[in-house]
């Protein structure tokens, strides 16, 4: 193991919390992916993380915090945000909020806008170092800006190497697909980028009117979020989606029974035709037929409902 790879432990987490305070960067599992953590008060951390993804200086990041009540110290939180986040955090689900001016939140971390990407994540690990830090933690996903996402620490040590200054490894991420964002601050409100919550969830147990997600409304140009650029979720190797039989130079990337022939190689993200369990396998497979360089890496059809519209979202962006 390299000596920026560590388990996941309390020694573990006094380090993160001591880098971090250096203006360091830590790469820390929330339930959703790996994201990469720094001070978003500090111009040094930020500039730091900016140039380790090669992530655009426009795109910003979303902010994590343990509490409302922490994220009333960077937010304006209304009537609805505040139902939303009764019944959602912690959790994978980030709302976009007006935004107070403070020291906590340097204008690069938020691309100068006027607006802020808030959430609670539901990971022990990202839980117990922002308890410590006492300050919100920006921390984009663990992967060069518009690669795959990383679920797993070894995929952070692929993306960065020795170039990170800490990798925690708390195991594979629970969903395996980014948070769900819900901009609040549009009318009506939006769904920027599915994500592992249904957005007709959040309608049908808060009873508050979301406006459906578009991914050819994306905008790429000035995002309000992360999540907006419309090639996203990439592997090196060129992807086909919708396809039912590959060729003979192709990594096949199946789904449910359908296609029993024995194609090689071949990964199949649920045999059972379980969506969650294809979500969940997903950028971890993209990977692993990603360096097997093949052709092309060609994708069975997704049923697109539920979870399936996310995978499928993040399917046809990388194929783009």
């Amino acid at each position: 193991m390299q000596n920026n790879l560590i388990h996941d432990s309390t020694n573990s987490i006094e380090k993160a919390v001591s880098l971090l305070r250096e203006k360091k960067l830590v790469a820390i599992k929330t339930e959703t992916v790996y994201g990469v953590a720094c001070d978003p008060g500090s111009v040094e951390a930020i500039k730091k993380l900016y140039k380790l993804k090669n992530r655009p200086i426009y795109n910003p990041l979303i902010i994590h915090v343990n509490s409302i009540n922490m994220a009333k110290e960077i937010a304006y939180v209304s009537k609805d945000s505040k139902k939303i986040i009764d019944n959602f955090w912690p959790g994978p689900l980030t709302l976009i909020l007006p935004r107070k001016k403070n020291k906590l939140i340097h204008n690069l971390a938020i691309s100068n806008l006027e607006t802020i990407a808030v959430r609670q994540p539901k990971s022990k690990v990202m839980e117990r170092i922002l308890d410590n830090f006492k300050k919100p933690i920006a921390a984009p996903s663990a992967n060069e800006s518009g690669y795959v996402s990383a679920t797993d620490a070894k995929h952070v040590i692929d993306s960065f190497g020795k170039r990170i200054d800490l990798v925690i490894d708390s195991g594979r991420t629970n969903y395996g697909l980014e948070s769900t964002i819900l901009d609040m601050t549009s009318n009506p409100y939006q769904i920027k980028r599915l994500g592992v919550i249904d957005f007709n969830a959040i309608k049908k147990i808060t009873g508050i009117s979301i406006s459906h997600h578009n991914t050819e409304n994306i905008n790429s140009i000035k995002p309000n979020s992360p999540g907006q650029l419309l090639k996203h979720y990439s592997p090196k190797t060129p992807i086909k989606i919708n396809i039912n039989s590959p060729n003979t130079n192709d990594a096949f990337l199946n789904f449910g029974k359908k296609n029993s022939f024995n194609h090689q190689p071949t990964l199949n993200l649920s045999e059972s035709s379980d969506l969650y369990e294809a979500a969940y396998n997903l950028f971890y497979f993209l990977r692993k037929l990603d360096k097997l360089k093949k052709k092309r890496i060609v994708v069975a059809p997704i049923p697109n409902v539920g979870i399936g519209k996310t995978i499928n979202e993040r399917l046809y962006r990388a194929s783009i």
